[in-house]
């Protein structure tokens, strides 16, 4: 019976046409169908298009080098090196990653790539610098950066961009030049709550004569173009109270490196006030490196960021030659200007060893290693009008296959500023292409 009455309806309409005002409500249908499809089409073009641009943004803000299997040569755990034209140097330049390599894919999200670390002055900071940016350049990160000069001016005047801003959709990564002075609190309006937090000292009197010679003899600052004599070191060891007391905070050498980690100078004789400051370092600081052990801080700060091996990889950046230092550094007018500083020193030196012994034999394994690539690697940057194209070393325990190329050399021996400019601009670059994140500075 209901399918009687259905065929029967079927033939009653085909039999009874519809009436006028039927087919006109009919005829709306159709044009509203017809508007409605045209719409989600439209919505649908508009959509694809937004969201190919998105991913163009967000692509460039993950460069990341991959290997060409065609030309790399790779061998299980060993290194090898290959001669002869047979690449170009763009060849040679950092690829983007794609959705098949499924092995960098997975070191990459795994990687450290929130970081702040606090470059303290005359402490191989210009060489941590040089890991700091490439690690930056060639996944396309963001970095903190002053849109002149190199220091940071941490304190933001309202209406005042004095940094770059990073593009839209997207937020500062790396933290890595110079500030006046350490403020946890400013760093961490910048950057996100999983950064991690790095620094870096030296032997105090080896810091405070090299600070001396480069302020002095390279960037002529005129209050220390003032110390005379046929050596102006000894001759302000001689009478450094006199000297210090006139140069007040603008001193380079009295417990800079306190300073420099956040301390007050007015404070610089309140020993006890110090060491309570220290106990907050110690929770604001996840890794704090010492320059007399760099292979050994290096392997360290791998680990804990879970880069690879490459990523550490490191040539000498500004380093000065010096003659040796046969002074007395224990002489009593000169402990007072190095006290915060030697406890500081002392204080990290203790817990980077301690950190060393808790990780095992396999620590020393790899610092060898380490330092045996390192080396590898150096040879191949300084050789002139070498025909060596590439060192290609492979997977092991302690890193993927991976390739240093001349245009690696390129990138290892850049110079700060050149370095700081190149970085600069390219994020320059992206925020004209995909407008700026302003939100930093309202």
């Amino acid at each position: 019976m209901q399918t009687k009455k259905a065929r029967f309806k079927l033939e009653d309409r085909e039999v009874n046409p519809p009436s006028h005002s039927m087919r006109c409500s009919k005829r709306k249908m159709a044009v509203f169908r017809m508007f409605l499809q045209a719409s989600i089409v439209a919505v649908i073009v508009v959509v694809s298009v937004t969201y190919s641009n998105f991913g163009e943004a967000f692509k460039r803000n993950i460069n990341i080098p991959t290997s060409d299997t065609n030309y790399y040569i790779r061998n299980q755990g060993t290194s090898t090196i290959t001669h002869g034209a047979s690449a170009s140097e763009s060849d040679a330049k950092p690829k983007k990653i794609t959705e098949d390599d499924h092995q960098d894919h997975r070191r990459y999200s795994s990687e450290v790539r929130h970081i702040a670390f606090l470059k303290v002055h005359k402490c191989a900071s210009s060489t941590m610098l040089n890991i700091f940016y490439r690690f930056g350049y060639k996944r396309g990160l963001n970095f903190v950066l002053p849109t002149e000069s190199n220091y940071i001016h941490m304190i933001q005047r309202k209406g005042v961009i004095s940094l770059v801003p990073p593009p839209a959709m997207s937020g500062y990564d790396i933290l890595c030049n110079h500030v006046r002075r350490f403020n946890k609190k400013q760093f961490s309006r910048f950057l996100p709550p999983d950064t991690k937090y790095i620094a870096i000292v030296r032997e105090p009197f080896k810091r405070m004569y090299s600070a001396f010679n480069f302020y002095r003899n390279l960037l002529h600052y005129p209050i220390l173009r003032r110390v005379g004599g046929l050596d102006p070191f000894q001759t302000y060891l001689d009478d450094i109270a006199a000297f210090e007391s006139k140069w007040g905070h603008r001193s380079f050498t009295n417990n800079a490196m306190a300073r420099d980690f956040g301390f007050p100078t007015k404070d610089c004789r309140n020993i006890s006030k110090f060491k309570t400051y220290l106990e907050t370092l110690d929770q604001q600081f996840h890794f704090v490196m010492v320059s007399e052990m760099f292979y050994e801080s290096l392997v360290l700060l791998r680990r804990l960021l879970k880069w690879s091996m490459e990523d550490v990889i490191f040539l000498t950046i500004n380093a000065h030659e010096h003659k040796a230092v046969a002074m007395n550094a224990s002489s009593e007018d000169i402990k007072p200007f190095l006290a915060l500083d030697r406890i500081l020193y002392d204080h990290y030196l203790t817990r980077l060893e301690e950190q060393i012994v808790s990780e095992g034999p396999d620590f020393h394994n790899e610092l060898q290693y380490f330092k045996g690539i390192n080396s590898k690697v150096t040879e191949l940057c300084n050789a002139r009008n070498t025909t060596t194209k590439l060192l290609s070393f492979g997977a092991n325990d302690w890193h993927g296959d991976f390739n240093i190329t001349l245009y690696d050399c390129e990138l290892l021996g850049k110079q700060e500023i050149k370095f700081l400019n190149l970085v600069r601009r390219e994020q320059i670059e992206r925020v004209n292409k995909y407008g700026a994140n302003k939100s930093y500075f309202q």
